[in-house]
């Protein structure tokens, strides 16, 4: 997998177009890159049309790209990295681009879960993509009856507990180009918890002016401050195809300046090998 940085490059459609309906024919499939290895125990791979991004021709073409199927109720294995771009279908029919959605291991429903119906994972630009199968082909088998149990003797009940105080929240106003998934990269260190802002903002379109609410913690993780440039710093948008080492080089002149770039930016960058595309730095002093 590329990194987020080059997975993310435009808005993908997460819809196929006119393609005749089969019968899936589930297998085990593994699909991996340098990144990443993913492993789902049943999975039907096809070719599929859909609408994508045309860099050339600067609007939406049909392109050919790998479909893999994934079957309710079945499993995935992730080693690597696990996050990706995911599309969702707007009212228009083409795809709305959240970035940084994150496969785990574990049922392959978990990981669309709170997303719309026809939701793609993009696990290679252009190329493949991950959908959920239909949950008609995944009949569930009756369970067996068991026998009955003794009842357990009735627990004590434990002493009750003060609530505890309600998290401090901040705010955030939307700005242009910016989606979910950049915000909580910028407030919270991670792609990760994107969804969960999205819940906490109860679905709020990302119109440019709008105000989100910014919680102290989403699920485990806390909230961190925003960017800020000190007088004769700079803020850098990163972008696809970035490395420190190259903004170190058009910025100083130095690529070796990649380790003060990363120094300043510690406290949201984990090493000086990962950026995100969409993730705010600082640039010190030249």
């Amino acid at each position: 997998m590329k990194k987020i940085l080059s997975l993310s490059l435009a808005l993908i459609l997460c819809v196929a177009l006119s393609v005749p309906a089969f019968a899936a024919n589930y297998t085990s499939y593994t699909w991996s890159n340098e990144y990443t290895t993913l492993k789902f125990d049943a999975a039907a791979v096809a070719t599929e049309t859909i609408k994508a991004w045309d860099y050339d021709s600067e609007e939406y073409t049909n392109q050919n790209v790998t479909m893999i199927t994934v079957k309710p109720g079945s499993s995935v294995t992730v080693t690597g990295d696990s996050m990706f771009t995911l599309s969702e279908l707007t009212e228009d029919g083409y795809g709305e681009d959240y970035m940084g959605a994150e496969i785990k291991t574990g049922a392959v429903d978990d990981i669309f879960t709170n997303f719309p119906a026809g939701a793609l994972f993009v696990v290679e630009y252009g190329k493949t993509y991950i959908k959920l199968g239909s949950v008609d082909e995944q009949p569930t088998a009756p369970a067996q009856p068991t026998a009955p149990t003794q009842p357990a003797a009735p627990a004590q009940p434990a002493a009750p507990t003060q609530p505890a105080a309600p998290a401090a929240a901040g705010t955030y106003t939307v700005k242009k180009g910016d989606t979910y998934g950049t915000i909580a990269l910028n407030n919270y260190g991670t792609y990760g918890v994107w969804s969960e802002l999205y819940k906490a903002n109860k679905g709020a379109k990302l119109t440019e002016g709008a105000t989100l609410v910014l919680p102290e913690t989403l699920g485990k993780v806390a909230r961190i401050n925003a960017p800020a440039a000190a007088s004769g710093e700079t803020l850098y948008t990163v972008k696809a195809g970035d490395t420190l080492g190259a903004i170190a080089k058009a910025t100083y002149g130095d690529v070796m300046k990649y380790k003060t770039i990363f120094e300043r930016n510690a406290d949201r960058l984990v090493n000086a090998n990962t950026i995100y595309e969409g993730q705010v730095i600082v640039l010190p002093v030249k």
